[in-house]
């Protein structure tokens, strides 16, 4: 008859040490990275070790098998695809939003409505200065305040226009920056996916690994949005667009199951409809269409001041040059070419006292710029910065001088109110959604607290056992000692 062997409880009571080791090894593992990005809490998987006999009737004569102790299966990870796709997208959506919201706040900061130093408020006391001078029209003083507020208005309008093309210039500059920042994040992932591969060939855990990957994804989800889907492998392929638009960034042979590569580039770049890369290209949009209004305006402005004043007072035409092959504009500046002495009236020819002049241009503040006999619409087409597509537009200005600039202005407030909205939106989805995947996959330090507590009392029994054991033996041993 077989017998059961004589130390085999000790190896239970090492079994039960050796596995509350390494559970609390893990517990340790999660504290130490409940701030790690990327890092999702881990679980150590405790099982019953295989029985003794290991199969029933080829033992010794006991009733059934009896166990052999514990042992950690596996240590896994706690994620959730569903919740971590939701939450790149909700982080796309965020980041597009907030991008595009920064970069209207900073257009609405340099047109500057309403202030002392506003474009409104140049053209009004530009108007004021004529209006005084309409009075006295031979006053040296009031003709030279003229020609001083309107370099003033020169002035602030040119500042506005060179704030603006700088603007637009950090935009692109910046883009192109997040966008080599992708292709890095891209080419790390390929990385990392590969040595996934090779740990799951060999069996070893890739917890690590997927971590990696994991946090790479969620930086790549705030640039750019991204379709994922998963393979069996552990990888995952990465995508953005859609249908003919669609560019494949990682994607896995499933034949061959080799990972490759395809980069972001400006032939590409429409693809990309979220993250903060879509966000500063919509941005450029936004600053480029100002760039145009105001410079059409400007256009209108001028030439109607010249018009009604009967002298070349402001350089004509005031042009935004669109060329550039990178699409940055430039120039689009306003000049004061006329001099006090050249204003109505001229003493050798007008006659004294003669204020016609002055009342019309006064009168021009409250004359729509379509009815004053001057041009209000403008073409215009750019290059667009990263396909080199060129983009055609035509601005059409209406109203008064003051009815048309507060259109430009509170135009492009009404749209920094709709993408705040949107973004106040998309933040409150991203904090559901980030919940949501924390409840899953984040560390609760008193959650790992309690385990603790739990694996130790654990720990502490199986050793006591071991102790209790230990010195029933060496009872024994004394007994049948001679």
């Amino acid at each position: 008859m077989m017998g059961i062997p004589t130390f085999s409880p000790l190896y239970i009571g090492l079994s039960g040490l050796q596995a509350m080791q390494e559970a609390e090894s893990v517990v340790g593992n999660n504290m130490d990275n409940a701030n790690t990005p990327g890092y999702a809490q881990e679980t150590a998987n405790l099982s019953e070790s295989n029985p003794y006999p290991p199969e029933p009737g080829y033992g010794p004569l006991v009733g059934g098998q009896f166990g052999q102790g514990v042992s950690v299966q596996s240590v896994t990870r706690q994620d959730s695809w569903f919740y971590d796709v939701q939450d790149r997208q909700n982080q796309s959506a965020y980041q597009f939003y907030s991008t595009q919201s920064s970069v209207l706040t900073q257009i609405q900061g340099i047109l500057n409505e309403p202030s002392s130093n506003s474009l409104q408020n140049a053209m009004d006391q530009f108007f004021n200065a004529w209006q005084t001078l309409s009075a006295d029209p031979s006053n040296t003083a009031a003709r030279q305040a003229v020609i001083s507020q309107g370099d003033v208005v020169a002035q602030t309008f040119n500042t506005v226009i060179e704030q603006l093309e700088q603007l637009q210039q950090n935009i692109v500059d910046t883009a192109n920056s997040q966008v080599q920042q992708f292709n890095q994040y891209a080419q790390n992932l390929l990385g990392v996916q590969r040595q996934i591969q090779t740990a799951q060939q060999y069996g070893e855990n890739p917890n690590q690994l997927l971590d990696q990957q994991a946090h790479i994804l969620d930086e790549m989800a705030q640039l750019a949005n991204l379709n994922l889907s998963q393979n069996p492998d552990g990888t995952i392929n990465v995508s953005i667009g859609g249908g003919s638009n669609s560019v494949q960034v990682i994607q896995e042979d499933q034949t061959t199951k080799s990972l490759t590569m395809t980069p972001v580039s400006a032939s590409n770049l429409s693809a990309i409809t979220g993250g903060q890369i879509a966000g500063n290209l919509q941005g450029y949009e936004d600053v480029t269409q100002v760039l145009m209004n105001l410079n059409a305006f400007l256009n209108s402005f001028a030439n109607a001041v010249n018009q009604q004043g009967q002298v070349t007072f402001f350089q004509t035409p005031v042009n935004l040059d669109t060329s550039a092959s990178n699409g940055v504009f430039s120039g689009g500046q306003l000049q004061v070419v006329a001099t006090a002495n050249d204003l109505h009236p001229i003493p050798s020819s007008d006659a004294s006292g003669d204020n016609s002049t002055e009342v019309a241009v006064v009168n021009l503040q409250a004359t729509p710029l379509q009815n004053a006999g001057v041009s209000t619409s403008y073409p215009y087409t750019y290059n667009d910065p990263w396909s080199g597509k060129a983009t055609s537009a035509s601005i059409e200005i209406t109203g008064t001088p003051d009815q048309a600039l507060a259109s430009m202005v509170s135009n492009i407030g009404m749209i920094a109110a709709g993408v705040a909205s949107s973004q106040a939106t998309a933040n409150a989805l991203l904090q559901q959604s980030t919940q949501l995947r924390q409840s899953i996959s984040g560390v609760s330090l008193d959650e790992q607290a309690s385990y603790m507590i739990s694996y130790q009392n654990a720990y502490a029994a199986a050793a006591k056992y071991i102790a209790t054991f230990q010195t029933m033996m060496q009872s024994l041993l004394n007994m049948v000692q001679p």
